[in-house]
């Protein structure tokens, strides 16, 4: 049977499952640790720990989901798992009666659910390209299409929540969950019936015993492999941080809690805009330029906000919206990179494990992230953080600096690791 052409509707109904992904995604984090610290009540190194578990849960159950998909169906993985997702996004923000260690197991289960579930659909979504596209100018729309909807589905969720809480401000992040999960079950169920060009599935490759050994040479041999992946996780920390922090950022030092919404969905709208500047950028001096800029164009923003510290919503916010910009180009250049790495910057016959070396990148990053987010957590309850209360200077001068001093500190490890970068696979020229 001939390949037909994967045209603009089917690619757009495809990349609607990124949509969905990310109504899950930028909640938790935009507002989850939030909910735990200021809702739930709480403590904000509980909070991070439990993040920070789930986090690297989710790196691990990734893997396992992806070997499995890989010798199943991907579809049905997706299908299964998307009705059974939505339920666990609600139950995470419930506003639960519990306290103490009750309290904190709730939360834990509860995340550790969540994130098995969301690994178990994104994981065989992503998959799902190969068998989709036909070809390489059709991977090329879905991943533009993916970008621009996810961005799309973090502007949904900020003023979405945002407009729950104003209307039940206990229970509101959980009605915003269960809104967001209908959404999202349907987008996941219509994607995961979709077929191929080819009008059916190919079989399920099947792959030899895996060794240590061989995983082993497969790295070592790649210096560019592991110069992106430790720049990457010094950007997914950055950010991850910063993100997290903009709620207290703005209901404490700012004084404006909708205002926090507001800037991270006017964030969102940036990382769209942003896009094909970057692209532009990458396509006249190579990404390892546009890595550099990028970073540099965040780390203006973080030194802006360490030595102005706003306590106004509009330079908070254009602070903000600039670091986006730039890191935003950081991810950019990650997802545009990661392929010619994994093909092309290995030791000439190492063995070939491109599906598990893209797992190690994302089981790396969901670490990176967790860590991050438990520092974050950690250090603003040492420093005598209590939820709801008025915050003292020393506090505020506190959540100043993990909001923009340990997002920039992750922001060097970024931009320094990339300097090891090949020069061959960076250039515009690079196959």
């Amino acid at each position: 049977m001939g390949t037909a052409r994967l045209g603009w509707g089917r690619s757009l109904l495809f990349a609607s499952g990124d949509f969905a992904c990310n109504l899950y995604w930028q909640s938790i984090t935009f507002y989850l640790l939030f909910f735990y610290t200021d809702t739930l009540g709480l403590s904000a190194t509980v909070a991070g720990l439990v993040t920070m578990v789930a986090s690297i849960w989710d790196g691990l159950a990734g893997l396992a989901v992806g070997i499995a998909a890989d010798r199943r169906s991907a579809r049905a993985f997706v299908r299964i798992s998307a009705l059974p997702l939505a339920l666990s996004f609600v139950l995470i923000y419930l506003p639960v009666p519990l306290k103490g260690a009750w309290l904190a197991g709730f939360a834990l289960i509860g995340h550790m659910i969540f994130r098995t579930l969301y690994v178990a659909a994104n994981v065989p979504y992503a998959a799902l390209t190969v068998r989709i596209a036909p070809d390489s100018a059709s991977r090329s729309r879905i991943a533009g299409l993916r970008m621009i909807l996810g961005a799309s589905a973090a502007l949904v969720v900020a003023i979405g929540t945002q407009a729950c809480i104003g209307l039940a401000p206990r229970s509101g992040f959980a009605i915003a969950a269960g809104l967001f999960g209908v959404i999202g079950t349907v987008l996941l169920i219509l994607v995961s019936r979709m077929r191929g060009t080819d009008g059916g599935g190919a079989p399920a490759v099947e792959r030899g015993r895996f060794r240590i050994r061989d995983l082993a040479a497969a790295i070592a041999g790649n210096r560019a492999f592991l110069a992106v992946n430790l720049g990457i996780c010094g950007g997914v920390a950055s950010m991850g941080v910063l993100t997290r922090a903009i709620p207290y950022y703005f209901k404490y030092q700012v004084g404006d809690v909708a205002a926090g919404s507001m800037a991270l969905a006017l964030m969102s709208v940036a990382g769209v805009v942003c896009i094909p500047v970057w692209m532009a950028c990458a396509a006249r001096f190579g990404h390892r330029v546009q890595w550099q800029i990028s970073a540099v164009m965040a780390g203006c923003a973080l030194v802006g906000l360490l030595a102005l510290r706003p306590t106004e919503s509009i330079p908070a916010t254009a602070l903000f919206v600039l670091y986006q910009g730039g890191g935003q180009g950081l991810f950019f250049a990650f997802w545009a990179l990661i392929p010619d790495v994994v093909e092309h910057g290995g030791r000439a016959g190492a063995p070939r494990m491109d599906v598990l070396l893209f797992g190690i990148a994302a089981l790396l990053q969901k670490v990176t992230l967790g860590i991050g987010v438990a520092v974050f957590g950690s250090l603003l309850s040492a420093a005598g953080y209590v939820a709801r209360d008025v915050q003292p200077p020393h506090i505020l001068q506190v959540l100043v600096f993990l909001t923009a001093g340990l997002p920039l500190a992750a922001l060097i490890v970024a931009s320094a690791a990339m300097l090891a970068f090949p020069r061959a696979l960076g250039n515009p020229s690079s196959p």
